[in-house]
């Protein structure tokens, strides 16, 4: 048995317990960062990072064996959405593939935008990529009808179990029994702000013990001395939720069959939100000239936002000369909790390469891969025992939140993104006056009561 740190020890623990009270998840990705993040966090896509598309892949290094025993002549093709930066995480990782199984041609065919769309008519034409990512959306449109490959009998045969996953990232991804995907990576989100933006309001910059009352006094603070927006928060389902989970809310219930989207508690939670855009406390990212909150901090536009760990490439490699800083997700009256996105990885159960397919599957999933994508800050090991590995301290700051007891992946069951939808078209009528909170929300409801009854 391997020896595992007291921190990975502390660590495990608290993912078991987030585990009991999130067996709701991007499989929401994060920002369309899910389509990124990634974790499609959500509204979550982040933009491209500036990183050449030419930049040499990381030197491989066979280290362990092929998981499987391949097709002879085995050609499969593998995509995923993402930007530059992702895309290098990915070539490295074929090259390391192709270091420990030889005898497999890999074909890495991106795809950065409106990949769940595309993924769909591929599969319906017939010419869906062998191996691609799988979220909320793919996992709903292909497992029901085995368009995905059911994996457990060569996961079996390999030695991997679902056990070797943060057992929170997992339910996503299991149906009727049989499991369909394996996580990637995962997210959260995070308080990420600009230090001068605080000198220069002559206060305190954020802590670890911080409110969202203590980051709305600072935001009002900043914004009324002029020289930089308070909080940047769009119209988002994804920057939404750590709020109305603090407030003791949820989009749906544990059972996925009913929506809560008009209760009490987050409805307290949006109106707090709404309040502070009132007060001007709260920008989006539009009023700033910007195209995400990301950017807006880059710029330093904007004094606080809720980003996540993918903020960690993006400002070294677009905004190398700007100081910033991270620190846990604030607290709300009830909780202090956070929502996590995770994406997967599945295969098409119609290539002609089932064994190649997962044998690449496994290894981009499994620890030893897993440890070299978090060396680059992209994401986090979905392996547990990895915990310890995250090293810069505002990646490690906002990877916290996701450790936290209360917080859940975001998942809401089979139309998970239908409801998120419901969730930030409600916020989008609030902040444009359009509606009030009690109407957006009560909408919200009835929408997303309707896609779960289906």
């Amino acid at each position: 048995m391997k020896k595992i740190s007291l921190l990975s020890l502390l660590i495990i623990a608290s993912m078991i317990l987030a585990a009991c009270g999130a067996q709701t998840p991007e499989a929401t990705q994060a920002p369309e960062v899910t389509e990124a993040p990634a974790t499609e966090a959500p509204a979550t896509e982040a933009p491209a990072t500036e990183v050449p598309a030419t930049e040499a892949p990381t030197e491989a290094v066979a280290q362990g064996s092929c998981p499987l025993a391949v097709e002879d002549g085995a050609v499969i093709t593998f995509s995923g959405w993402g930007d530059e930066s992702e895309q290098k995480v990915y070539r490295d990782s074929i090259e390391r593939f192709k270091a420990v199984c030889p005898n497999v041609t890999v074909n890495y065919t991106p795809v950065p935008t409106d990949f769940q769309t595309k993924m769909k008519a591929q599969m319906a034409g017939g010419t869906a990529p062998d191996v691609f990512y799988v979220d909320d959306q793919l996992m709903t449109a292909f497992a029901p009808t085995e368009q995905i490959m059911p994996l457990d009998d060569l996961m079996a045969e390999a030695g991997v179990s679902t056990d070797d996953f943060v057992a929170s990232l997992m339910p996503i991804y299991e149906m009727n029994g049989k499991t369909y995907a394996l996580p990637k990576d995962w997210g959260t989100l995070g308080l990420v702000y600009i230090p001068e933006a605080f000198a220069d309001a002559g206060i305190d910059e954020p802590t670890a013990d911080w409110t969202w009352d203590d980051l709305r006094a600072a935001a009002k603070t900043i914004a009324e001395k002029g020289n930089y927006g308070g909080f940047c928060m769009g119209a988002d389902w994804a920057r939404f939720a750590p709020f109305a989970l603090s407030y003791g809310g949820s989009f749906a219930t544990s059972d996925y069959k009913t929506a809560t989207l008009d209760t009490p508690e987050v409805l307290e939670a949006a109106t707090f939100v709404a309040d502070m855009f009132a007060e001007g406390s709260l920008v989006r990212p539009v009023d700033l000239s910007t195209g995400w909150c990301g950017e807006a901090i880059g710029l330093k536009a904007v004094a606080m936002t809720t980003e996540g760990g993918w903020m960690v490439n993006y400002m070294k490699n677009t905004y190398p000369d700007v100081e910033w800083k991270a620190v846990e997700i604030p607290a709300g009256p009830v909780t202090r909790a956070d929502v996590i996105f995770v994406n997967g990885i599945g295969i098409n159960a119609a290539t002609q390469f089932p064994r190649a397919a997962a044998a690449f599957l496994f290894y981009v999933t499994g620890e030893e891969n897993q440890a070299e994508i978090v060396k680059t800050g992209f994401a986090y090991s979905t392996h547990p025992s990895q915990a310890d590995l995250i090293v810069d301290p505002n990646d490690k700051a906002i990877a916290m939140g996701g450790l936290l007891p209360d917080s859940v992946v975001a998942f809401w069951g089979p139309n998970t993104g239908k409801v998120n939808d419901a969730v930030s078209q409600a916020l989008d009528r609030v902040f444009l006056g359009d509606q009030t909170v009690e109407e957006a929300f009560a909408q919200a409801q009835a929408e997303a009561q309707t896609v779960l009854s289906e």
